[in-house]
């Protein structure tokens, strides 16, 4: 059970993490920064990565 909160509370970290960098690549966007904006989308592919991970960790747990 411990488990399962420690992995609610990593996904409720990354969505929100991911939000704070949608909002600052649409700013960077916006300003007109490609680099920023590129970088910023660097980071939200590492992100998708990560909850992903996180996604097939929780899959493969629930069927051990």
């Amino acid at each position: 059970m411990n488990r399962l909160a420690e992995n609610t509370a990593m996904q409720k970290d990354i969505v929100a993490l991911e939000r704070h960098v949608l909002a600052s690549r649409d700013i960077a966007t916006q300003i007109g920064d490609p680099f920023l904006s590129y970088l910023l989308s660097m980071a939200l592919f590492t992100i998708y990565e990560k909850k992903a991970h996180h996604e097939n960790e929780a899959l493969k747990s629930s069927f051990s």
